[in-house]
């Protein structure tokens, strides 16, 4: 979705009184996603929940980063620890600091939980105390626990500037047949949403690969298909560009 798409949405939710708790939004343009989710923090708290900024007394502190009812763990590069986790969970299960009904927490790039964050998290998750919300950015999806994704709606948000040369640039790539280019792109792949994955392969197959590589047509509808077919594709894809680095 376009991030209007999910600003309408996220207010039909509320007034409608079915906002769910816990949110992931998923994102390739890091700046996109700390935008989107700052408005959607902003929306939940304001007075008129409204789309665009109203100037109301919650807006401002959102806008001015004075909210002490809102809270960011993560920088965006670094491991997120347990003990981060376990003062989150001791601040929100505390009474209101401040006199709004609601309190948000906002994981900045989820994907950098350690294993015992996300563990600590995920209890945090399965009860949430009354009016406490979580906004959990993503730049790979696929690196979260499914266990989290499962008690959260997930929200795939679109970066219009990269949606029309996404599906292009690996074929340039392949075309330029710059081994070392070709590998880097790898690690940029693995973080893309498994529908995008399968759209780049299947635009590169049919463009290039059947022409000019056959040797490779065969390991390309595999990988798609395991794709399409698995959550865990991380090895597959590894494999995929290994094979390409040997035959090119």
């Amino acid at each position: 979705m376009v991030r209007q798409e999910i600003f309408k949405n996220i207010q039909e939710l509320i007034f409608s009184n079915k906002l769910y708790h816990s949110l992931i939004v998923s994102c390739t343009n890091q700046e996109e996603l700390d935008f989107t989710c700052k408005e959607i923090t902003r929306m939940i708290v304001c007075e008129n929940s409204s789309i665009e900024n109203d100037n109301c007394r919650w807006c401002k502190k959102v806008n001015s980063m004075n909210a002490l009812n809102i809270f960011f763990i993560g920088d965006g590069f670094s491991n997120i620890k347990k003990e981060e986790i376990s003062n989150l969970i001791i601040n929100f299960s505390s009474s209101n600091i401040e006199d709004s009904d609601k309190k948000i927490y906002i994981i900045r790039n989820a994907e950098n939980l350690s294993d015992r964050a996300a563990n600590s998290l995920l209890k945090f998750l399965e009860e949430p105390p009354k009016n406490v919300f979580a906004i959990l950015q993503t730049k790979d999806k696929n690196q979260i626990l499914q266990t989290i994704k499962s008690r959260c709606k997930l929200l795939n948000l679109t970066h219009k500037v990269d949606e029309e040369i996404e599906d292009k640039e690996f074929f340039e790539l392949m075309k330029s047949k710059n081994k070392n280019f070709i590998l880097l792109y790898s690690d940029k792949f693995k973080k893309l949403d498994k529908a995008d994955q399968v759209k780049i392969l299947e635009y590169t197959f049919k463009n290039f690969i059947q022409l000019e590589m056959p040797n490779l047509s065969e390991l390309f509808l595999d990988t798609i298909i395991e794709i399409k077919n698995s959550n865990y594709t991380n090895l597959t894809i590894e494999n995929l560009f290994i094979k390409i680095f040997e035959v090119l």
